[in-house]
């Protein structure tokens, strides 16, 4: 029987591409009802997916007509500062809950929503859609299975065009890490897999774009941790194609995915991956069929709360990505 999920918020870009996945595999999903705050979003949203829904097009006056609407499980697609909270109402009415990130603008509450999650035996799902992408699926196997020996240094580079950077400053103008706090999660993420949570973070976030104002458009972050030192690059101002990179060096190689691609615009048909091994004289580069995006976290989600599987990410290593991006986005004081 597939799982029904209700949808709280739809205000993030990631909910279309989440909203088709469950639409186009009714075998599995479902998706019954849906509420965002805003009238005027909800009713753009509302015509854009009049024909996702299961049962009709039940979108709802409320939080709680959501939670009440027969469902299994809640995705949590809203607004950033909004989506702990709604994530929260959601786990004290007894749902696991698929959270959009970043997982808010604090410690503190995602802190909270995970106690809460955890002393309910509800499961709480991080939706970082790089995760399951062919290339990072096999760099961090290969990185797990010891492929490139100790790992002393990562570098992610995950730039935004500057043909958006007007729409950047009216949507995440309000946070004061700017572009960085949007987007560096993604590649803590991985950082955190591979070295572990950072024992010291230091940044510098600046606003290089020639307009006035102060929106944090370029910034970098370097992250200490036990075995080895992270960097991370996230500017809004980007003009060169296919710039969104992730290197790993260790004692025995290194991995380099050379374009990370887009969250949720179109992709290649492969991703590549280049590997280096000590004693080689070169690198080697392969070609992978690229995975069809957000469809493994939903069946990752579904499987967790069936009890088929521990997660792929545990709670403790979600809340060190969270802290670790707050800290580095300089939202922390």
């Amino acid at each position: 029987m597939p799982v029904r999920f209700g949808l709280l918020g739809c205000w993030h870009p990631h909910a279309e591409g989440m909203v088709r996945q469950i639409s186009e595999h009714p075998d599995e999903f479902t998706l019954v009802s849906a509420f965002d705050s805003d009238p005027v979003l909800a009713a753009e949203r509302r015509a854009r997916w009049s024909s996702r829904f299961s049962c009709g097009n039940q979108w709802c006056g409320s939080v709680e007509e959501v939670l009440q609407s027969g469902i299994d499980a809640v995705l949590v697609e809203g607004r950033v500062f909004e989506n702990v909270a709604l994530a929260r109402q959601a786990i004290d009415a007894g749902f696991p809950v698929l959270l959009e990130k970043p997982a808010g603008i604090d410690v503190a509450g995602f802190d909270a929503l995970q106690r809460a999650a955890a002393a309910r035996g509800l499961h709480v799902q991080m939706a970082y859609l790089f995760r399951y992408m062919s290339a990072v699926q096999e760099m961090l196997r290969r990185a797990r299975n010891g492929d490139v020996g100790q790992i002393y240094a990562f570098r992610g580079r995950l730039p935004k065009p500057l043909t958006e950077y007007e729409d950047l400053v009216r949507d995440l103008g309000a946070y004061s890490g700017g572009v960085f706090f949007e987007m560096a999660g993604h590649l803590i993420d991985f950082l955190v897999a591979m070295l572990g949570p950072p024992k010291r973070i230091s940044r510098a976030l600046a606003h290089h774009h020639p307009s006035t104002g102060d929106f944090i458009d370029n910034g970098v972050a370097v992250l200490e941790c036990a075995g080895g030192i992270g960097i991370v690059e996230v500017p809004a101002l980007e003009v060169a194609p296919a710039s969104r990179r992730i290197e790993v060096y260790g004692t025995e190689g290194a991995l380099v995915v050379p374009h990370l691609g887009s969250g949720h615009l179109a992709n290649n048909a492969t991703q590549p991956i280049e590997i280096a091994r000590r004693g080689r004289s070169d690198w080697e580069r392969l070609e992978i069929p690229a995975a069809t995006l957000q469809i493994s976290d939903l069946r990752e989600f579904c499987a967790v709360i069936a009890g088929r599987k521990p997660p792929d990410f545990s709670r403790e290593h979600d809340l060190a990505v969270h802290a670790a991006l707050i800290e580095a986005s300089g939202m922390g004081s």
